[in-house]
């Protein structure tokens, strides 16, 4: 019988696997986007929160500052994002999304949420639920 740490274990390898797994499939869907998994996720962020800083993207995507940097010069670059001064210091630099940053978000959701049902579909609502209540005991406790 396996011990309570064998059975952590497993979990880490399981919740590593659905990691790398989700990543690979977001790929092969991102292609259409002609974005990485990445960029259309920032993208997303930047629509829900706009004029944020590039700190802030760092903080929540857990990416160091040059790798956020290079993305956005990407995305500007693109014309999905423009950054604007700060009102109150010429140092810090706004982020917000272009109409054409705003039309590609509209697109990455469509094609995210295509993406979201096949997974969805193969699930049942209390698997979900037990898993949504799991991993918050489970952060929670790391926490501490």
């Amino acid at each position: 019988m396996a011990s309570k740490k064998d059975k952590f274990e497993y979990m880490n390898r399981l919740l590593r696997t659905y990691m790398i797994n989700m990543h690979h499939f977001f790929t092969t869907l991102t292609p259409q986007l002609t974005l990485t998994p990445q960029q259309a996720r920032t993208l997303l962020y930047i629509k829900d929160h706009p004029g944020l800083i590039q700190r802030e993207l760092g903080d929540y995507f857990h990416i160091r500052n040059a790798s956020i940097t290079n993305m956005l010069k990407n995305l500007e670059r693109d014309g999905y994002i423009v950054r604007r001064n700060d009102n109150e210091s010429a140092r810090i630099k706004r982020i917000f999304l272009t109409k054409e940053g705003i039309a590609k978000t509209s697109q990455i959701k469509d094609v995210f949420d295509q993406a979201y049902q096949q997974i969805v579909e193969q699930l049942d609502e209390e698997t979900i639920d037990a898993v949504i209540k799991s991993m918050m005991n489970i952060n929670n406790e790391l926490k501490k």
